[in-house]
């Protein structure tokens, strides 16, 4: 493996380059961007530590480290929300050790998303440690730790490293944990960008759990939140933990100069209806695969001496992606070798270090990684890295782009986006990539079936009186909480004399992380082993009926059944090496609506934000061809009863006028004509047209919403109608598709200005050319009326028709 300087994107990805080296070059290269060098901001250790600490820095420390060290010095939690890279950990592991200058007795829990963060990290805590030359030691509990060194860890150990699907687990034996707890002065949660949704919600109660027992045992730690640039750092470290932070974001960490490329995969050459449309009608499906040409990039990045991180959104993916790059290598006419690796977490633990090892060594030309290698995982200097789509938001393409290059050296990175709304948007607005504001990230506490969960565990772990409601409350609904338990003869008591758990031993295994309520599927595999969280009713209705084929981690499974009629319901899976895909088919219905917020729009306009219930009955699904996107078998019945969510909505509602206003600006040869026999048959073809324009402003909404929150949009869901029963007008809905709600349908209405206008510049920006849309603007693979009817200029007419009731409203 070479050890030259890495070379610029003009060297090794400029069009003359490519035509003489690169395979079938067809003009992929479509655009550029840079991003400047920054120069390092530092401040003197001596100016934050005593001479004894700072003497052993080799450094002085970036203006972030000393402003964090600084506001934990005066006594305040701190959220550092800085680049990948910029020396985080430093900041709560030296605050630490002053810590232990003044009180040897002094622990600390050091919490991290994964198992693989937590063993990196402990090696760089502990070497910190050490340079320092602090008599401490840090070591990692959780269900990978011995049996014989858990309470030796417990007893002896400065610092315990772990991760909240244990801590929820923990607190049930907390006597055990007393030394810990007694003397814990530091919290340090790494990464908390990560913590948003369902998963985000839970770990939100977790925290306050922990909280309140620490202080049953006497100590009030301070905190530190470490995050990824988000929108929001400070609300949303509040929000994870119920304490007051104060926000260190200006980054004193240098970086290199770094270049991304951009790369559109060429059409296939097998499509023989290419010939016969223009550029602007080719659709983004009509494209080679992004993978292949994602590897392909690295193929050629890596035979210029270019070492190469690639990021795909599996494990199969990283496997194929290994054999597509070793085939493109092996097929290239100068014969260069290439060492190509695959990481991802189903490796054991052994042959993922080697991969570290081998990357941080320059032993390696290029590997292929899921998210595994996003977070701050030390694999070294890279050289450059490619991304095989984009990763839903900007914080995950920085962490990404920044594994290349650390400190001062340049890099480069290729963007290959996939054929979804979002990755054709970052494509088209490529510096979408280097605006400053970023995605805010979700966290909603107002989960009832979540919140009382925890409110059982919390009961188990201490009983619970009037002293909670700081850490659990309003008053009114923590009592609500323990009158449910009481009357399903779960918890005795009440909040004067105490309310106690009981129930069953350990309700805390009864919670899982990822889900909102107890109805939960477990997932077989009847011809081996699979490793999945359980899954809500609604998503197994919606993804994993009988027949449907689904991927997960990389590799597909069809359903063969889903057994209900049991206290714990499953679903069974069987490996499937079918080209096709399933599409559920549904009907729905919105109801007993409750506002809980609203915009005051004028010309009978409506924006509201509350509750609904959503009733769902899946009635069949399609099989599709996954290469041409064509329905290979159509509407096969599913037997399964109708299901209703009560979660959270937002929705736009219209005057009736709009319908004259979105008709005399479209021109009619563009009008739709409903098929006869279809749903909506007896419509006429202005009704229709004005429909599809609905359908396809929610669709856009819920594609693009990601671009400005940190948000699943697959746990999301929509409905439009041109009169709804209770709103008495045309109007589209965003829902959560997760029973009560996760913040996400909330968040689209607080910022739809935001959300709006980058739906506007996607559909309007839509190359296909075509009023029915593509899957990059309009169609959804999740659409439960098979995208019909969608119409792009009613749509955009909509979508501008709210946009200026919305500015008219903020503006006055």
């Amino acid at each position: 493996m070479s050890q030259n300087p890495t070379p610029s994107l003009d060297a090794v990805l400029n069009i003359e380059t490519l035509e003489e080296t690169f395979p079938n070059y067809k003009g992929q290269l479509v655009d550029t961007i840079a991003d400047p060098p920054r120069a390092a901001n530092t401040v003197p250790a001596t100016d934050v530590l005593p001479d004894g600490l700072a003497d052993h820095l080799e450094n002085d420390l970036y203006s972030h480290q000393a402003e964090a060290i600084r506001e934990l010095q005066a006594g305040n939690n701190a959220t550092v929300a800085t680049s990948t890279a910029s020396g985080k950990t430093w900041i709560y592991t030296i605050y630490f050790c002053l810590l232990k200058i003044q009180n040897p007795d002094a622990r600390a829990l050091f919490l991290y998303p994964t198992k693989a963060l937590s063993a990196d990290q402990e090696r760089a805590v502990n070497d910190l440690f050490n340079q320092l030359d602090i008599d401490a030691i840090a070591e990692t509990y959780d269900g990978d730790t011995k049996q014989d060194r858990k309470k030796l860890i417990r007893d002896r150990v400065d610092v315990v490293i772990s991760n909240f699907a244990g801590i929820n687990q923990y607190l049930d034996s907390h006597m055990k944990w007393r030394d810990v707890f007694q003397n814990c002065e530091l919290m340090a949660i790494d990464e908390c960008h990560t913590y948003t949704g369902v998963h985000g919600m839970h770990v939100a109660w977790v925290i306050r759990r922990l909280r309140r027992l620490l202080d049953h045992y006497g100590s009030d730690p301070q905190l530190v939140c470490s995050t990824a640039t988000i929108g929001n750092p400070r609300e949303h470290s509040e929000h994870l933990t119920g304490a007051d932070f104060q926000v260190i974001d200006e980054d004193g960490s240098p970086h290199g100069r770094r270049e991304i490329g951009f790369w559109q995969p060429p059409i296939q050459e097998t499509d023989e209806l290419v010939s016969e449309l223009d550029e602007d009608e080719i659709l983004p499906s009509m494209r080679e695969n992004a993978d292949d040409e994602a590897a392909g990039a690295l193929v050629h990045l890596a035979k210029n001496d270019v070492q190469t991180l690639m990021f795909t959104d599996s494990r199969q993916g990283t496997e194929i992606g290994v054999k597509r790059a070793i085939e493109a290598a092996r097929d290239h006419p100068d014969g260069k070798y290439i060492d190509v690796a695959p990481y991802h977490a189903g490796l054991s633990k052994q042959k993922r270090r080697a991969v570290e090892n081998q990357l941080n060594g320059g032993q390696i030309d290029g590997v292929i990684s899921t998210s595994a290698l996003e977070l701050g995982i030390d694999i070294g200097s890279m050289d450059a890295t490619v991304l095989a789509g984009y990763p839903g938001t900007r914080q995950s393409f920085w962490q990404r782009i920044g594994r290349a290059g650390r400190g001062t050296t340049d890099s480069l990175s290729v963007f290959v986006p996939q054929s979804d709304a979002i990755d054709q948007y970052i494509l088209n607005n490529p510096d979408y990539v280097l605006e400053e504001n970023v995605e805010d990230a979700v966290i909603d506490l107002s989960n009832n079936p979540v919140y009382a969960k925890h409110i059982l565990c919390a009961a188990s772990e201490r009983p619970l009186t009037e002293a909670d409601t700081e850490w659990f409350g309003p008053r009114d609904r923590l009592a609500r909480a323990i009158d449910m338990w009481q009357a399903a003869g779960q918890m005795v008591g009440d909040l004067d004399r105490g309310a106690q758990y009981n129930g069953t031993a350990r309700p805390q295994s009864g919670i899982s992380l990822y889900a909102t309520t107890d109805e939960q599927y477990d997932v077989r595999q009847v011809d081996g082993e699979i490793d999945m969280e359980p899954l809500d009713k609604e998503r197994v209705y919606r993804e994993y009926h009988p027949g449907a084929l689904v991927l997960y981690d990389g590799d597909q499974y069809e359903v063969q059944e889903v057994v209900e009629d049991r206290i714990n319901p499953y679903v069974t899976v069987e490996r499937s090496n079918s080209t096709n895909y399933t599409q559920a088919i549904h009907d729905k219905q919105i109801t007993d609506l409750e506002v809980e917020r609203s915009y005051d729009l004028d010309g009978g306009y409506q924006l509201c934000a509350g509750m609904g219930t959503v009733h769902i009955n899946y009635t069949a699904y399609n099989v599709i061809d996954m290469h041409t996107g064509e329905v290979v078998e159509p509407l096969i019945p599913i037997d399964l009863d109708p299901i209703s969510l009560r979660t959270q909505l937002m929705w736009i509602a219209f005057p009736q006028e709009i319908v004259t206003r979105v008709l005399c600006e479209i021109p009619r040869s563009s009008y739709l004509q409903p098929d006869e026999g279809a749903e909506f048959a007896s419509m006429g073809e202005e009704e229709y047209t004005v429909v599809g324009g609905l359908h396809g402003g929610e669709h856009g909404m819920i594609k693009m919403a990601p671009l400005e929150l940190r948000l699943d949009n697959s746990d999301m869901g929509g409905l439009s109608t041109l009169r709804h029963h209770e709103v008495g007008a045309p109007v589209w809905f965003i829902h959560d598709a997760i029973e009560g709600g996760v913040g996400f349908a909330h968040s689209v209405y607080e910022h739809f200005q935001a959300v709006a206008l980058r739906t506007v510049e996607r559909i309007d920006g839509c190359d296909c050319g075509r009023d029915v849309g593509c899957p990059a603007c309009l169609m959804s693979s999740q659409c439960g009326n098979q995208n019909e009817p969608l119409h792009r200029p009613a749509a955009l007419s909509l979508l501008r028709a709210a946009l200026e009731q919305v500015e008219d409203a903020t503006t006055n």
